[in-house]
């Protein structure tokens, strides 16, 4: 549960009280938490709702957990330059090509992430399910 704050064509900016629960919740990457006032900010798609500022709304976060992003973004670039430099020292005899090689190997890796990332965002991105009409109060006490 979060309430409506700002509102742009599609994407709405949520803010909920923080919680316990933000440690486990898929979207706490996507999320602005603001240490002083303890009020988590999350960018939401619209997903056809009508909404208006001030709002109770339900949201869905993304299917991507905090371990499989960081797979995504830590893993596989990691992966392709121990590979990289592997094959390459094995294959050429230079090591320090080998190494620049690998390096490179990152930047491509990194290259498609970016382009996955693009392709995919609005998908994972968290989304409004449905307006809800809450008592005054209740997403503070939170």
């Amino acid at each position: 549960m979060a309430v409506v704050r700002k509102l742009t064509e599609d994407i709405v900016i949520l803010e909920k009280a923080r919680t316990q629960a933000c440690s486990t919740c898929g979207s706490k990457n996507s999320c602005n938490i603001s240490q002083d006032s303890k009020v988590v900010t999350i960018k939401a798609l619209k997903n056809g709702v009508d909404v208006q500022p001030g709002d109770s709304v339900e949201i869905e976060t993304g299917k991507l957990t905090a371990t499989r992003v960081a797979m995504i973004v830590y893993g596989i670039p990691l992966a392709a330059f121990l590979t990289t430099l592997i094959v390459f020292s094995s294959i050429l005899k230079s090591e320090g090509l080998a190494v620049g090689l690998a390096f490179v190997s990152i930047v491509v890796a990194y290259g498609f992430i970016g382009i996955y990332d693009r392709k995919n965002r609005e998908r994972l991105m968290p989304r409004i399910i449905r307006k809800v009409d809450l008592p005054d109060g209740f997403l503070s006490k939170q």
